[in-house]
């Protein structure tokens, strides 16, 4: 998506928005690192001069796991399609995606499909008034797999063991 990719640095990404490393929201996100080694900010292209680059996209939220990029998540502000297989044409326009391997999620068939890969997944949502609420998830599964680690280890080690009782 213009340049943008899974691994990149916060500031590899900001580069490809000129003036968003000045921007206070960013920054401000940036400086509240949250726990496990996670990090997110958001841009919103039309604030910058690569926005011709970003049409049709309102906002990208960045999630990193150690200062890497594990998930961009792509907000649309319209069209309305009037089924998730037509944004996924449009979305999967130019890319190197199968076409025939996109798998509905059960219960929102006509709204949510989703693409997995070995190292990444790809999920399209289509919906909301006048296609408001659209999005198009791209994420990292070996960061997910290492982040679910990180949380499972803390749990562990937050719950105490049970002892045997003392005689």
């Amino acid at each position: 998506m213009s340049g943008l990719r899974l691994g990149m640095t916060a500031e590899e990404v900001l580069g490809l928005f000129p003036g968003s490393s000045e921007d206070a929201e960013v920054r401000s996100d940036l400086s509240r690192p949250g726990p496990f080694g996670t990090s997110s900010f958001s841009i919103t292209p039309d604030k910058y001069e690569s926005k011709e680059k970003f049409a049709g996209i309102n906002q990208i939220t960045v999630r990193l796991l150690d200062g890497r990029v594990s998930n961009f998540r792509f907000g649309y502000n319209g069209p309305e399609f009037s089924h998730v297989d037509k944004f996924v044409a449009k979305f999967s326009e130019g890319k190197n995606l199968p076409a025939d391997a996109w798998e509905p999620y059960v219960g929102m068939d006509n709204n949510l499909k989703m693409l997995k890969c070995a190292d990444f997944e790809i999920n399209v949502f289509a919906g909301g008034t006048g296609g408001n609420l659209n999005y198009v998830d791209i994420r990292d599964l070996e960061a997910d797999k290492k982040l679910q680690e990180r949380r499972r280890k803390a749990k562990e080690k937050a719950t105490p063991e049970s002892k045997p009782p003392e005689k």
